[in-house]
């Protein structure tokens, strides 16, 4: 039991070959200890491997589904074991002359093995169905994905329905013939029983009462008790040779002494044997028959004595005893009866047993006196009235081989006669009432087995006609007719699959015409072109004689006439009585016979050529500007199909005109924006998104020196444009997507250039323009003015320091009253102010023209937390905070660390003047490339992108009602782009109104020679 619950283990949960294998072992194990069983090997391994096979089938579907579950695999693999299981049976116990015998037990044996094998498996089955539902990781199948072999034609579909139903059938029809057969033989097997064992025991009754009767009349011969013992025995020799039914007669007298004996006693033949002793009291006493039990005489043979007194017939005095002894194996009328209870059916065994169970009449000696039983727990077959009778199914207790029983008492004697048959004859009498019937069901299998599959391909052959039609309508073919015979469901099938091929093959025809057609307008742009080709194709889709394109004005009536087809005299009155009908209405226009549109007629002669016409309005942006009509030579029902693709055309003609339209307003445009480009005096250049130049405009060309067929059509990079100017050119915008910068030009000329992102409708980048402006004469004029300002900042210092002197010294003169006080000092705040804004200019001015300017290495790291952590105490005044984000390790750059810490003041004070209490400014440092950038960031204000473009000049301010009370002069942000182009780097700003404000300085990397860095 251990090595089967281990290779069931394995089935489940090792799943490849060895279970085989490990099947095998255990059966061998199994056939040597407990069974002996020569094939039980082979039937462990192959129950082994079929439940490796049902639970690791990756079928889907849910049969499948079911085979791979223990609770049903492992049943499932039993009872396909079966057979096997049969035929180890059978072989065994096979013998020539007992075959049905042997199949009898083996079928016995079955029933009780498969019962304890299913259970079992049962058992098994639910035990590790469990550990599946606990561990579904242990399932050798999660998903099933291999289409089932009987599921993938109709064909075996079919065949997996109807053969296993035929065999259902034939098997249920098999058990039923038999069962029936096997019912009408142990029917007749049990009559012949009834039969014989009655008639023998009717014998065994006459046998007992012509005993009776005889040793009766022998018992009243008075020459028995005369007193001479040779008359005696001659008398005793005369009854015995009268009948040969007594083997020897002894007459006793009163007192027990032997009278006479015939034959004579053999020489150790002594007296009475005890059975005769007892009764021979008892006959002496009471008088009366009596018979004793069969047993053994002196001699050692089995014999019955019979017991009668000697006394006359008509009664009287008794005299003595007679005893008639009869050899059960030798009287004549015992061998009578036995040999009508032998070969019931040719097979039958009959003998009789007294009231004990001993076998007192045999046709065998040696078995004489033998006890006989029969196990009663089972119900009778058939039963005598008044129970003197019964047939039973047992089983022979020396071969332990099924076989019926038939015990019928004899009357009015403690004897019974009893039968027993085989039920090896009752399967053979079955077997050959069978036999007709379960050949004409194998004929009929054999028969059924070949017409399945024809059936199902009989079946299946125009399904698969359809698919193959199928397939090849899938893959384009629409060539080849589909012919399907008959007027069965299949031939309707058969019939719409032609319908829909001829359909499909003009609907894509006409799709291939459309397509056509669509590809011919599109690639025009003029109707007189197009309109052509749309025309030929409403001839081509519906066969028409002529068709016609009306085009209306823009008040609606006929102006000009497109047409194609057959030369027609009297079109005209035709064309405009059908664009005045089509043009108002929104669907087509359906003249099935046109000699019937009275309103038609109303317009004037109508050509007899044409009998019936279609018209559609041609309809864009929701007016009508023609008119499509087509003309028929007969009167025609207008299928749904041919008014949708004359609808599609008129779409067509739709989209013709209106591409005009536009290619119309487009060209216009074209125009107007070239003759600006060429007349405006600002220098225009276009890129794409790959950076390719589209547009140089004549203004450009005169400002670049070069000529445009030399940069468009080139990558900007590949142009030998100013590096100032091709940097604007491919820089990455901002968030705000535009830049403004100052160009200088060779030449000594500076452009001011604007440049900004062409987006698309869907906010893709697809290129940038930008507008070059010259500035050189105002760069002069801003020269002259910085000139103008340093002088009289330089001559107005003196003054100031004069007046600030002077105006200290008041209160030395004397004591001031609050007033003179208060006067004084907006005198002073005033002289103040002015004196920072000198200091300004004459810092700008000297920034500007260089003087001053040291270039030493400098940490700009160093520099950066200097210019933050002097402003913390103006942030915390006002309530900001005011935050240094961590950076990278700054490099050493060449520059004016002095001037740089003031840039960079300059940009922190100018965000906390313009971020409102509670905002933050950070401040960050990073290197991207060969550039630092120094960014500065609030959440203040912001800047509209007008105010951006003014940013950085002298003197501006924005000019906002919120921004009014922050004092300022409107140089910092101007010294701190003097600062940064002196050091060669760039300033910039983005900026939102209401989003803060970040400003960007990029200061280029150069590394100090290695002498200065020590």
């Amino acid at each position: 039991e251990i090595l089967k619950l281990l290779y069931r283990g394995a089935d489940i949960l090792i799943l490849d070959e060895p279970t085989a294998v490990l099947g095998l072992l255990a059966g061998i194990l199994r056939a040597g200890t407990i069974t002996h069983n020569l094939l039980e090997p082979f039937a462990l391994a192959f129950q082994a491997a079929l439940v490796a096979y049902l639970l690791r089938q990756e079928y889907r579907g849910r049969l499948a589904w079911l085979f791979r579950q223990p609770l049903v695999a492992l049943p499932v693999a039993v009872t396909l074991l079966q057979p096997m299981v049969l035929l180890s049976t059978f072989v065994p116990a096979y013998r020539p002359e007992g075959a049905l015998a042997a199949l009898d037990y083996a079928f016995t044996q079955l029933l009780v093995t498969a019962q304890l094998g299913l259970t079992e498996s049962a058992f098994y089955g639910l035990f590790f169905q469990l550990i599946y539902l606990v561990a579904p990781q242990a399932r050798p199948v999660v998903v099933a994905r291999r289409p089932p072999p009987y599921g993938r034609t109709l064909n075996r579909r079919l065949q997996s329905l109807f053969i296993p139903l035929f065999t259902l059938m034939i098997a249920v029809l098999v058990y039923a013939v038999g069962a029936t057969a096997i019912d009408i033989a142990t029917g007749q097997a049990v009559d012949a029983m009834l039969r014989d064992a009655t008639n023998g025991a009717e014998g065994m009754w006459q046998f007992i009462s012509t005993g009776q009767s005889l040793i009766r009349q022998f018992a009243g011969e008075p020459e028995l008790w005369s007193g001479d013992e040779e008359v005696c025995r001659a008398r005793l020799q005369s009854s015995l040779q009268m009948l040969p039914y007594f083997s020897r007669l002894t007459a006793y007298d009163g007192e027990g002494e032997v009278l006479c004996t015939y034959p004579e006693p053999t020489p150790g033949e002594t007296g009475p044997t005890p059975e005769e002793d007892e009764l021979l009291e008892v006959v002496r006493e009471t008088g009366g028959l009596q018979a004793t039990r069969v047993h053994r005489g002196p001699d050692g043979r089995v014999i019955l004595s019979f017991l009668s007194p000697l006394e006359k017939p008509g009664g009287g005095e008794r005299h003595g005893v007679l005893v008639g002894r009869v050899e059960i194996d030798l009287n004549p009328l015992l061998e009578q009866v036995l040999t009508g209870l032998q070969w019931t059916m040719r097979r039958g065994e009959g003998f009789v047993v007294d009231v004990e169970g001993r076998i007192v009449v045999h046709p065998d000696p040696v078995r004489l006196l033998e006890p006989w039983e029969l196990d009663q727990s089972r119900l009778p077959l058939e039963t005598l009235p008044e129970g003197r009778g019964w047939v039973r199914e047992s089983r022979d207790s020396r071969t332990n081989a099924r076989q019926l029983a038939c015990y019928v008492a004899v009357e009015g004697y403690p004897w019974a006669v009893v039968v027993l048959l085989p039920h090896e004859v009752v399967l053979g009498l079955a077997t050959r009432i069978a036999a007709p019937l379960l050949l004409l069901l194998t004929a009929l299998t054999g028969a059924v087995g070949v017409v399945i599959p024809l059936a199902t391909s009989q079946l299946t052959r125009p399904l698969n006609l359809l698919a193959r039609a199928a397939e090849r309508i899938a893959q384009g073919d629409l060539e080849q007719p589909i012919r399907v015979a008959g007027d069965d469901e299949m031939a309707q099938v058969g019939k719409a699959f032609e319908k829909m091929r001829v359909g499909l093959k003009g609907r894509l025809e006409d799709l291939s015409l459309l397509l056509q057609v669509a590809q011919e307008v599109s690639a025009t742009l003029d109707i007189a072109q197009g309109g052509p080709r749309i025309l030929e194709g409403a001839l081509q889709a519906t066969g028409a004689l002529v068709s016609r394109i009306v085009l209306l004005s823009a008040t609606g009536d006929p102006q000009v006439v497109i047409g194609r087809g057959e030369t027609v005299q009297g079109l005209g009155t035709l064309d405009r009585a059908l664009a005045l009908a089509a043009r108002d209405v929104d669907h087509p226009l359906l003249i099935e016979n046109l000699r019937r549109a009275r309103t038609l007629a109303e317009s004037g002669p109508l050509p007899e050529e044409i009998q019936a016409v279609v018209a559609l309005p041609v309809h864009s942006k929701g007016r009508p500007v023609a008119v499509m009509w087509a003309g028929f030579s007969d009167p025609v029902r207008f299928e749904p199909s041919e008014v949708d693709l004359l609808s599609t055309l008129a779409s067509q003609t739709a989209v013709l005109v209106e591409n005009a339209r536009l290619f119309q307003v487009a060209e216009g445009g074209r125009r107007r924006l070239a003759a600006i480009l060429s007349s405006t005096g600002d220098a225009i250049l276009v890129t794409d998104r790959d950076d390719r130049l589209l547009l140089v405009n004549p203004a450009a060309e005169r400002a670049l020196g070069l000529r445009a067929d030399e940069l468009v059509g080139r990558r900007v990079e590949e142009t030998v444009l100013e590096p100032d100017l091709a940097r604007i050119l491919i820089e990455p915008l901002g968030r705000a997507g535009s830049l403004v910068e100052e160009v200088p030009l060779p030449g000594g000329r500076t452009f001011y250039a604007s440049a900004a992102t062409i987006l698309s409708a869907d906010g893709e980048n697809i290129g940038r323009v930008v507008v070059m402006r010259d500035i050189t004469h105002f760069k002069e004029l801003d020269e002259m003015k910085s000139e103008f300002v340093a002088t009289v900042s330089h001559d107005l210092r003196a003054p100031l320091t004069f007046m600030r002197g002077y105006a200290t010294m008041l209160p030395m003169v004397g004591e001031l009253n609050e007033k003179q006080r208060e006067y004084l000092d907006k005198i002073l705040v005033g002289i103040e102010k002015m004196g920072a804004l000198i200091e300004d200019l004459l810092n700008l001015g000297r920034i500007e023209a260089g003087v001053g300017l040291e270039e030493k290495p400098c940490h700009l790291g160093a520099i950066v937390v200097e210019a933050v952590d002097g402003m913390r105490a103006r942030a915390a005044a006002r309530g900001l905070v005011l935050r240094l984000e961590p950076a990278e390790p700054a490099p050493i750059i060449l520059g004016d660390a002095t001037l740089l810490r003031q840039a960079v003041a300059n940009l922190v004070d100018n965000a906390i003047k313009y971020t409102p209490s509670g905002g933050s400014v950070t401040v960050g440092l990073k290197a991207v490339g060969r550039e630092v950038l120094i960014t500065v960031a609030d959440t203040g204000l912001g800047i509209a992108p007008e105010d951006q473009v003014r940013l950085f000049e002298k003197f501006y301010r924005i000019r906002r009602r919120d921004a009014d009370e922050i004092q300022g002069s409107g140089l910092g942000l101007a010294i701190v782009k003097s600062i940064v182009e002196r050091h060669g780097g760039r300033v910039w700003v983005e900026s939102a109104l209401n989003q803060g404000s970040t400003f960007t300085i990029a200061l280029p990397i150069r590394t100090p020679p290695p002498e200065e860095e020590g």
